[in-house]
């Protein structure tokens, strides 16, 4: 009896215990009004400033565009470049002779490139009314398509807008000269700054990162600081070297098939085929719109014309669905649908340079958010 007693006792002490840890716990976890309004509003805050200072970024990139642009592909390009000045440095050659020899037949190549398209694109840009007339005469069988769909998008950008007269557009000679020359300037100046950014990024580039790996206080801090350097170098060397192999068969792949095809300046086609599939998705469907017109406006006949663009486009599926998986997913493996988002956010931001820099910027964000995750990544089961 006395033992029951006890454990009734001790039940309804434990019974009792429990209640008050509860009604504790409980107290402690219940907020007011109040503190729950303070909490909400405090996220709030911390939102709207991050919002607001994501804007101002988003501003300053784009009033920031004319130098930004140069000096962001200068050091994309350098930390590509500068493994190979470090090993001409071990074997002896000073670092700013390899420096400006590298760089000296980068902008050869470049200059050699535009030399070579000036003439064909020059004929075909002097041909404008003459293929103008020919495409309209080509594609006569789908006039009333096109006027039902152009009509139908004037209708839709109608709805709720006042009816204006239209307005008659005329370009003088000097206008258009103007034009020209507003259009060449800007791109000289940021091209010099692109170089002159390459040459001074290439000659520092191992001083500049002993100053940021001294910067960072803990030794393990420093030693990630040093793998991230590597690891973005290795990344973007992997990917633009690779893709400029890949883009010159490809260019070869066109010139051949042109020339084959009989399509005239096949040396063009095959150029502007290497250089517009950097970027990825729009280049190769500009490229296919581009061989389409000139098919069209080459051959009497309107399948015949479009052989060119189909040709291109089974190409192009060869190279993007197997070849450069194959090669690029080895050492750079990317989502395609980071890639469109990157894409959309740097042509929004820089237009189509910053297409072109869109991947190499994916990359190096990729490979920072791999090292700031390594040791925070959970390790889920499967």
């Amino acid at each position: 009896m006395r033992s029951g007693a006890v454990d009734e006792a001790g039940g309804e002490g434990a019974s009792g215990g429990a209640f008050l840890i509860a009604a504790q716990g409980g107290h402690r976890s219940t907020a007011t009004p109040g503190e729950r309004n303070e909490r909400l509003w405090l996220r709030v805050t911390q939102v709207s400033i991050i919002a607001v200072a994501v804007v101002m970024l988003a501003a300053a990139l784009v009033v920031a565009r004319p130098v930004l642009i140069p000096i962001v592909a200068a050091v994309m390009i350098g930390s590509v470049i500068g493994p190979a000045i470090e090993a001409m440095a071990r074997r002896g050659l000073p670092t700013w002779l390899g420096t400006l020899i590298i760089v000296a037949a980068l902008v050869a190549g470049v200059y050699g490139a535009v030399m070579a398209l000036t003439g064909p694109v020059a004929d075909w840009t002097a041909r404008g009314p003459e293929i103008g007339g020919i495409l309209q005469e080509r594609l006569a069988a789908f006039r009333p398509l096109i006027y039902r769909l152009s009509s139908f998008a004037e209708s839709i950008e109608s709805m709720g807008r006042m009816a204006s007269p239209p307005m008659k557009v005329e370009i003088a000679d000097s206008q258009l000269v103007e034009s020209m020359v507003g259009l060449i300037t800007p791109a000289i100046g940021e091209f010099i700054l692109f170089v002159g950014s390459l040459i001074f990024f290439l000659a520092g580039r191992n001083q500049i990162k002993r100053r940021v790996v001294q910067a960072m206080t803990p030794r393990s801090t420093r030693l990630t600081a040093l793998r991230v350097f590597r690891e973005i170098e290795e990344r973007l060397g992997a990917y633009l070297v690779t893709a400029t192999l890949i883009n010159i068969g490809l260019g070869v792949a066109t010139a051949l098939m042109t020339f084959a095809l009989g399509l005239p300046n096949a040396p063009m086609w095959g150029a502007l085929a290497c250089v517009l599939n950097y970027v990825p998705y729009l280049g190769p469907a500009a490229m296919t719109a581009i061989l389409a017109m000139a098919g069209i406006v080459t051959f009497p006949d309107l399948v015949e014309g479009l052989l060119p663009a189909a040709a291109f486009l089974a190409l192009t599926g060869i190279e993007g669905q197997f070849l450069t998986p194959m090669i690029v997913g080895r050492r750079v493996s990317l989502n395609p649908f980071a890639v469109f988002l990157s894409m959309a956010l740097w042509t929004w931001l820089w237009g189509p340079v910053g297409t072109f820099l869109s991947v190499p910027l994916l990359i190096t964000a990729m490979a920072l958010m791999d090292a700031i995750l390594a040791k925070r990544r959970p390790h889920l089961p499967g």
